[in-house]
Order: C-alpha cells, then structure tokens, then sequence
C-alpha cells in the first residue's frame, strides 16, 4: 500500500460512477482539485482532493473508499497526509461538503457545520488561526 498523488483523470475514471451513487461530487473535467490517493496491488481504491478556494481558504473534498476496502484506515491515513500537504499553504479556514459517511470524521477533526441541504449534504468549516 503506499500513498501517492494522483491526476483527475485517474480519479474520474476509477471512482466518477461510485461517487455519484454516493454523492460525493465530482466533475468531468477539474484542473482545480489536486489529489492523493492510495494504492494497492498496483489498484486505486481510495482517494481525497482539496482545492484552493482563496490566499486563506482551502476546500477538502472527494474523500471516497472504494467498497470492499473501507473500515481498514485508509481514509485516515489519506485524511493525515492531505493535511500535511495542505498546510504548506498556510490556511485560515478549512471547508468541505460533507456526505452522512464522511460527516463523523470532520467533527472529529473539529469542524463545525454551517448549514445542511435538504438532500443530506452538510457544510462544515474550520478556523486555523
């Protein structure tokens, strides 16, 4: 297993489907969002994005892990070092929209939800500084 960054292309194509089904947002075409992912016997099976909303302000999304490798800290090891590399830039404020399933790991990360959509999806933000 090792941890690597990963081109929107290779995210799209191996989870776009899923995600959806899920409602974890993804676009066809995104040269915003950088991207880590885990690989595993030469496979993707789980990935995080964030994206550079402002100089202060940066957007995690695209957590996914694919069915059949959830619930063996994955998601927590890509959680860890989407920090580490996020850092770099110095933000003031942390944002995500949140599925049911990815929900409970920002709150215990310490984000605080701004609002909910009538489809589930929360809005979470966190001060850094």
């Amino acid at each position: 297993m090792k941890i690597c960054p990963l081109e929107h292309s290779q995210v799209y194509r191996r989870f776009a489907k899923y995600m959806r089904i899920e409602r974890v947002a993804i676009k066809k075409q995104d040269e915003n969002t950088e991207y880590l992912g885990v690989i595993e016997d030469e496979q993707v099976i789980a990935v995080v994005g964030w994206q550079k909303i402002s100089e202060d302000h940066i957007r995690l999304k695209t957590d996914y892990v694919a069915n059949g490798f959830r619930k063996r800290g994955h998601y927590s090891r890509l959680w860890d070092s989407r920090i580490i590399a996020i850092l770099k830039y110095d933000p003031k404020v942390l944002s995500a929209y949140c599925t049911p399933m990815s929900l409970p790991k920002y709150l215990k990360e310490g984000f605080k939800v701004v609002s909910t959509n009538k489809q589930g999806i929360a809005y979470v933000k966190k001060q850094l500084n």
